[in-house]
């Protein structure tokens, strides 16, 4: 007796109610799913089904034997695919829409490389940054910063990858290094502006010491504000103020004349969340598996790699977040 086959011609026969609908279902005839049916219960001792003038019915051990078999028949294709589309090569057009910055300074610079191992996939890159605007719609994977709701896209949360507040050592050496978070306020600080409209003018820090864990506020001001956070890189780069960046940005590296990093010792609050979004009946395509595999392990490798303080999950959105004000400091006069 094939036990595996007869196993799945029993579970078949479970879901569709009866033997002849188990047979067409699996495409052999009525006489080859009766008698593999009929086979098991004998190797087993015991009645699987009660066959009655309605069909069939589960006895108590058919439904136990059920419930045993079905998983680890799932499993069984689960590994029967995966080894499949593993000697599949991925193939076609992947549209991917992203955070410009994520895309230029974390995904761009790796794709050379994610290119010599699937050289038959060609990637349309999209610059997304709401999942609500309409480009969204043309993309199978997004990555984005953000608290998103995601609606009918499925989220996979990547790796948080803490940020520091950074300027050029000519800025440092002009106008001092700050010494305490509330230094800031005195620097002139270039402010991002998120896709919901609102200005991040409100930097909040943490620190765990002595007095147990002590929170900073503190409103900036600056003479640039930008929704585009290229623009305030190439301001920070060229001297004239301060950021917050992802230390792996490739930007903060005090040894090549870059962005130096300042108040190590404080941990930097509320770094927006990074995730891909993608639609449900694209879940198993291998070319946007492959992607998406990719980028986690891109963004699991940088986040490893720093040495800033950070926090390890960023669910829960932060109070300033909510609200219609135009500006995150707002938040403090509505307490």
């Amino acid at each position: 007796m094939d036990k595996l086959k007869a196993i799945q011609y029993f579970l078949a026969a479970t879901q569709a109610g009866s033997l002849s609908a188990a047979a067409r279902q699996q495409n052999v005839s009525l006489q080859a799913v009766a008698k593999l049916v009929g086979a098991l219960e004998a190797q087993l001792g015991t009645k699987l089904f009660q066959r009655g003038s309605r069909g069939l019915a589960l006895t108590a051990d058919g439904v136990q034997y059920a419930e045993a078999c079905a998983p680890l028949l799932a499993q069984l294709q689960a590994a029967d695919d995966g080894l499949r589309q593993a000697r599949q090569r991925p193939q076609g057009t992947l549209v991917i829409g992203g955070t410009p910055f994520f895309l230029q300074h974390f995904v761009v610079p790796a794709l050379p490389a994610f290119h010599a191992n699937h050289p038959d996939l060609t990637i349309d890159l999209r610059t997304v940054v709401h999942l609500e605007e309409a480009a969204a719609r043309e993309c199978d994977l997004l990555a984005l910063h953000g608290w998103f709701e995601a609606g009918d896209w499925v989220r996979r949360e990547l790796p948080v990858m803490p940020q520091v507040t950074a300027a050029t050592s000519a800025y440092w050496k002009r106008y001092g290094m700050p010494r305490h978070p509330s230094d800031l306020a005195d620097h002139n600080c270039l402010c991002y502006r998120n896709p919901y409209g609102k200005l991040l003018d409100l930097w909040r820090y943490g620190q765990t010491g002595k007095q147990g864990h002590v929170v900073e506020q503190v409103v900036v001001r600056g003479w640039l504000h930008s929704n585009h956070r290229d623009h305030l890189l190439e301001l920070a780069l060229g001297g004239a103020g301060v950021m917050r960046i992802a230390h792996v940005s490739g930007h903060v590296d005090p040894t090549r004349g870059l962005l130096v990093p300042v108040l190590l010792d404080w941990e930097v609050l509320d770094p927006p969340p990074l995730a891909l979004y993608f639609r449900p009946e694209l879940r198993r395509t291998l070319r946007l598996r492959v992607f998406a595999d990719f980028v986690a392990a891109r963004c699991a490798d940088l986040a490893q790699q720093t040495t800033a303080l950070g926090q390890s999950s960023v669910d829960s959105r932060p109070a300033w977040h909510h609200g219609s004000s135009r500006r995150a400091s707002s938040w403090l006069t509505q307490r």
